[in-house]
């Protein structure tokens, strides 16, 4: 159990199988509420089974995991990160958050993260932590730097949107 900044009180869990509904939903409102995500208001463009199977390998793995943040039961938040399978790459994930609209500069996002990150510093398989994350995005992009994230590259106009490119910036922490 932790706290939000207005005292809101959240759980922090790895999601299952049986989240799966939910977090299509999640996905799809979170798509609608914000541009800087690459998903949109169609969420993730995936088949419930297909995000059933996707929870319970990651259930399975070590360096593919996958929290929720709940508010009375209610999933309103997300972070995971999404391991490497080649032998010589496996020590790299890639991390994703999203929070819904409601909790943003409550200190959702930085509960989520920190907890991905112990969680990735006890695996003792995880050694980099990758995101990207376009550069227009300003909160974010503190959020990333306060957790001790470098930004490592540039992927020019790797994002299209109302007739615009847009850069997405690499950023990496090393455990």
């Amino acid at each position: 159990m932790k706290f939000l900044k207005d005292n809101t009180i959240v759980d922090i869990m790895e999601a299952t199988p049986d989240d799966s509904e939910e977090l299509l939903t999640l996905f799809k409102q979170i798509g609608s509420e914000s541009t800087f995500l690459i998903m949109d208001k169609n969420g993730l463009g995936i088949s419930l089974e297909e995000e059933k199977e996707y929870l319970r390998k990651a259930n399975e793995s070590i360096t593919t995991k996958y929290f929720v943040a709940k508010v009375k039961d209610k999933i309103v938040g997300d972070c995971g990160i999404k391991g490497h399978k080649s032998p010589k790459t496996k020590h790299n994930v890639d991390l994703g958050i999203s929070v819904l609209k409601d909790y943003w500069n409550k200190g959702l996002g930085t509960i989520l993260m920190e907890h991905t990150i112990n969680y990735a510093r006890i695996t003792g398989e995880i050694k980099n932590i990758y995101l990207e994350v376009r550069e227009d995005n300003d909160n974010a992009i503190k959020l990333y730097e306060n957790m001790g994230f470098k930004k490592v590259g540039v992927m020019p106009d790797k994002i299209y949107l109302d007739g615009k490119y847009y850069n997405e910036l690499i950023f990496l922490l090393q455990i």
